[in-house]
């Protein structure tokens, strides 16, 4: 059956993909009890999903709402909740411009062609080298699924990175550190298919209201057990030692409680 996106009316649909390996779900019900136990029951997770509500509700604000250029201090505080894109997105940041990036983010979202065009587009239209070329994906991953959840399933490369066969999906294969190929690729269609299959396990377990954001919470939560199972390298420098995993979900997700030092997320500074 082929996999293609659709469009219903104004409205972009994106057909989920059959998954090319199992998934055991008696690994994603382990982790939902683990997070609601952390978080210390439904409350726990309930102020949790409201952290991600209102980090909804500044992208929609910012980028389809307000027809206005978007300032340095909107940007920042778009990038200051995309972890992964904070620490190195700073030098694109100056050599575009904040309103160029703004331009380039509201074209992806409602600019025109499919969703894999506006991606293309979106990618060539802001050139980096080094570490900041890897996360071109990841900011424009940041801005689809938090501007319309329900819409665009999370595409960050800690979910998935074919390219180092790596992110939180290996942790739904029972016995994945023994496997060797996971073809999964990288397509819309194969992240929205996860995500429908997590979404179906969970409400076997009775879990129906903020699906798109309780999916986030455990995809975050698996991918900081692969981080705390690394040894050392720079995975582990990334979360700054943390060994508080509510945090590192947190931090994943671009919600923290607290600033450290306080002031900007942002690292400043060329980074190679």
């Amino acid at each position: 059956m082929p996999v293609e996106n659709r469009h219903v009316g104004n409205e972009e649909h994106i057909v989920p993909a059959p998954l090319p390996i199992e998934l055991d779900k008696g690994l994603l019900n382990r982790s939902f009890y683990e997070v609601e136990e952390a978080f210390d029951g439904q409350q726990g997770l309930a102020d949790l999903v409201s952290r991600l509500a209102e980090k909804t509700a500044s992208f929609r604000r910012l980028l389809l709402e307000d027809e206005q250029p978007l300032t340095n201090d909107q940007v920042e505080h778009l990038i200051e909740q995309m972890f992964t894109v904070r620490r190195r997105i700073w030098p694109v940041i100056q050599e575009q411009g904040a309103s160029r990036i703004g331009e380039m983010m509201r074209d992806l979202l409602s600019g025109h062609g499919d969703l894999r065009q506006r991606t293309t587009r979106f990618e060539e239209a802001l050139p980096a080298t080094g570490k900041a070329k890897r996360v071109i994906r990841d900011m424009g991953a940041e801005v689809l699924h938090f501007s319309d959840p329900e819409r665009y399933p999370l595409m960050t490369r800690w979910v998935w990175d074919q390219g180092t066969a790596s992110g939180a999906v290996r942790e739904f294969i029972r016995g994945g550190d023994y496997l060797t190929h996971f073809p999964f690729g990288e397509s819309p269609e194969m992240f929205e298919g996860l995500r429908q299959w997590m979404r179906e396990a969970l409400t076997e377990l009775g879990v129906y209201r903020d699906l798109p954001y309780v999916v986030d919470i455990i995809l975050a939560h698996l991918y900081s057990q692969y981080v705390r199972a690394m040894a050392e390298g720079f995975l582990r420098s990334d979360f700054g030692g943390q060994t508080d995993f509510t945090e590192q979900i947190r931090k994943l997700l671009g919600v923290e409680v607290h600033r450290r030092m306080g002031g900007s997320r942002i690292k400043r500074g060329d980074i190679h």
